[in-house]
């Protein structure tokens, strides 16, 4: 049966960050992703996950999200800055069951060369790569569409393909997240088939709108059920504003065990 996590970023915001994991823990769900939880001690968190019996699928290396920060590995002049980044997201990861790691280029502004960009990229993360091997640890790469990351160095899916293509690291995967491949390429169960033998990590939100499977145009049971018949053995993280309160929207969650009253098996 495919395995769900909710993003405590965007699900159960009705609620406080550090009651958000028993309330998706009752909800049925046994993993969570967390962006930034660098503000919880890692021993804490790592407590904290074990008591509710859930695994910490994914974070992201630190930024300044806040301050309009979307990544650091492509910025041309902030290489120590990334570096000390990801060497704080390793520490992190390794004492709280090492999820993987969302490693993200930066805004790629009009004054910048792209290619010297790129280049930039291919040298951080190869770096990254080696240090994330160490510690038994994969980052994770997501292309997003132009229409909510405009300066966004890759856009479509294979960008972010040629990018592991050419690093060659077994430990560098994609993230094939619905909303952004749907708004920017489209024909959605083809672009998972192609980029299949790449994905480390799925992400769902339906289109228009960022919200839960059945309130736009991605028809998910039909794309679940190609997504298990590939025998996908991985989390599919629940990236997307609910409709509605958290629990009231998880309907489409009920034949995988997840809901307001279903049971932890």
């Amino acid at each position: 049966m495919l395995r769900f996590d909710p993003n405590l970023r965007w699900l159960f915001t009705e609620l406080p960050m550090h009651e958000r994991y028993a309330a998706a823990a009752a909800a049925g769900f046994r993993g969570v992703e967390v962006a930034f939880p660098y503000e919880t001690p890692a021993p804490e968190l790592a407590q904290r996950l074990q008591d509710l019996g859930l695994s910490l699928v994914q974070i992201l290396s630190p930024f300044a999200w806040d301050a309009g920060e979307r990544g650091l590995a492509a910025l041309p002049g902030r290489v120590d800055d990334f570096r000390r980044s990801i060497g704080q997201a390793i520490d992190y990861a390794s004492q709280v069951g090492r999820p993987l790691i969302h490693v993200m280029p930066g805004n790629i502004t009009p004054d910048m060369d792209r290619a010297a960009c790129r280049e930039q990229l291919l040298a951080n993360l190869d770096w990254a790569a080696h240090q994330a091997a160490s510690a038994g640890l994969t980052l994770i790469l997501e292309p997003c569409c132009r229409a909510r990351f405009p300066q966004f160095l890759y856009h479509r899916l294979e960008e972010g393909i040629e990018v592991i293509r050419e690093l060659g690291h077994a430990n560098v995967r994609l993230c094939f997240d619905t909303f952004h491949v749907q708004t920017e390429e489209g024909s959605i169960t083809e672009r998972l088939q192609a980029a299949w033998p790449y994905i480390g990590h799925i992400q769902i939100g339906n289109v228009p709108g960022r919200h839960e499977p059945g309130t736009g145009e991605i028809h998910f049971p039909h794309l679940f059920a190609v997504i298990e018949a590939m025998g996908w053995a991985g989390w599919i993280g629940c990236e997307y504003t609910p409709s509605g309160p958290t629990l009231e929207t998880l309907g489409w969650g009920a034949p995988f065990g997840i809901g307001a009253k279903s049971p932890r098996a």
